[in-house]
């Protein structure tokens, strides 16, 4: 599936998820098994709807996952759990994890795991500062999704023409990496819900 800047548009702006926020998808793990990865108490894992966590105020204590294809996307409402060194291991052990962070308060984070190494991890704005174990990894992907891997903020090239990074830079390249992209429609549709401690 070719997924475009305009499909990923909705989640960026502040009446899209919000202001902080963690979408995160992990391959071939159906939602329990995700939920329970994130640190979900198994008997608070039951089904809930977006609309439910938001007006309930159950955030950001409670994670959401469904099902996209071959990945669970699970959302953090307040939360950023997914993007901490151990639950990346968690949820990329035998598969894959992408996550990105959308922080408006302090830092935006994207991060690739795979078997419960982190691979390539930076902020969004500054995609020239990359680590993890194989922070090239992704650079042809990410020129791709818009990113100019050797960008850093006041470059001599950084002029009001140039489209600067950010976390729909991040999204688009979450979408490279996935072949899947979260929509209205599906948000709007049934989740599960698990506490997170």
């Amino acid at each position: 599936m070719d997924i475009s800047r305009a499909d990923i548009a909705w989640l960026y702006p502040e009446w899209g998820l919000g202001d902080l926020w963690c979408l995160t998808f992990v391959r071939d793990v159906d939602e329990v098994e995700a939920l329970r990865r994130m640190g979900a108490r198994e008997e608070s894992i039951e089904p809930l709807t977006y609309e439910q966590l938001i007006d309930g105020g159950l955030f950001p204590d409670t994670v959401l996952a469904g099902r996209l294809g071959d990945w669970t996307a699970l959302i953090e409402v307040y939360g950023w759990h997914a993007t901490e060194i151990d639950t990346l291991r968690a949820l990329s052990s035998g598969t894959e994890s992408v996550s990105v962070l959308r922080h408006d308060y302090a830092s935006d984070d994207f991060a690739y795991a795979v078997d419960g190494e982190l691979i390539t991890c930076f902020n969004p704005g500054i995609p020239a500062w990359r680590s993890g174990s194989e922070p090239d990894r992704l650079v042809n992907v990410m020129r791709d999704a818009g990113f100019d891997p050797g960008y850093t903020p006041g470059d001599s090239h950084d002029g009001a023409s140039r489209r600067r990074p950010n976390v729909a830079s991040a999204l688009l390249l979450m979408a490279r990496l996935t072949g899947v992209m979260l929509t209205e429609e599906i948000l709007n549709g049934p989740w599960l819900g698990g506490t997170v401690a």
